[in-house]
């Protein structure tokens, strides 16, 4: 499940703070089309439109174009998950500085069983160059995301080609306003905010897909690709009720959250462009089926 908890985070915060690896070079693969899931939201002629986003992306994938393109220049306003500024990036920094390490005697050897332990061992040293009594020290959710961060930027997915940062840049461009439904604070803290045995499973399971990294990755990819709600139900969300406190504390309660600021948008004299993680949006948890069982028009327009 690991692409699914850290590659907004990765966009928000990581890249470029935390990674421990050098530049990765750019693949020179041939252009794949994608059509990610786009929906126009309706009620009493307020309207937004809602996109399912892929954090990170190749550089090769296209899918800025058409009833996308169209819809996003038609906005007046970008509302992305999170909007990061100087001063939520400090703060985010402090709440790694103080969650991101045991203290005392306590360590991730306590915490993984021998075979786990020793893969995270090998996948530290290899990957980030960390020795044993760095790793251990290590709090279970940040290793897997220094991990997840590493192996993800190695396959050549890159944050400046995601789509949060891609519109983002064009609604700096075009002056027009941007907003997020939640603080990057919140974000964090959706994913640290965990005991130990739950951290502890997300590690392990971080570990486990490393095996056949590429493969898990282009599933995500094909799912979000296709627009498919259905394959991205299957792919993502069925993943990560694997485990259901990062599923309900990622997913269900930020997308009960969220709720009300979208609502709000819906309300608003403005025509409103949300973009927010695919998995957001499927399944029977996802937004779409929240606004639905709210009695909004929801119409998928891609």
């Amino acid at each position: 499940m690991f692409y699914t908890v850290i590659g907004r985070l990765a966009t928000l915060l990581f890249v470029g703070f935390l990674l421990l690896s050098g530049p990765v070079r750019a693949e020179e693969d041939a252009a794949v089309t994608a059509h990610p899931a786009l929906w126009q939201v309706e009620k009493n002629g307020g309207k937004v439109y809602l996109l399912g986003s892929f954090h990170l992306l190749p550089k090769n994938y296209i899918w800025y174009e058409g009833i996308v393109k169209q819809s996003f220049e038609a906005a007046d306003e970008l509302v992305m998950e999170a909007k990061m500024t100087p001063e939520a990036t400090a703060a985010i920094q402090a709440m790694v500085i103080q969650n991101g390490f045991f203290t005392g005697g306590d360590s991730l050897k306590a915490h993984l069983d021998p075979e786990h332990y020793a893969k995270m061992l090998m996948t530290a040293k290899r990957l980030m160059g960390v020795n044993e009594d760095a790793a251990q020290k290590m709090k279970p959710w940040f290793m897997a995301l220094q991990i997840s961060i590493i192996s993800i930027m190695s396959s050549g997915m890159d944050p400046n080609s995601g789509v949060d940062k891609y519109l983002e840049g064009l609604a700096t461009q075009g002056n027009k306003t941007i907003s997020g439904l939640e603080t990057a604070q919140d974000s964090m803290n959706a994913l640290i905010n965990h005991p130990v045995r739950v951290q502890s499973a997300m590690l392990s399971d971080t570990l486990d897909k490393l095996d056949d990294f590429k493969t898990y990755i282009q599933s995500y990819l094909d799912a979000w690709a296709s627009g498919n709600m259905d394959m991205m139900s299957t792919t993502m969300i069925d993943d990560m009720k694997s485990h259901p406190e990062m599923y309900q504390a990622l997913l269900v309660k930020r997308n009960e959250n969220w709720l009300p600021a979208i609502e709000n948008h819906i309300a608003a004299e403005k025509t409103i462009f949300i973009v927010v993680g695919a998995a957001h949006l499927a399944g029977p948890d996802g937004l779409v089926r929240m606004l639905e069982a709210k009695g909004y028009n929801v119409e998928k327009i891609q």
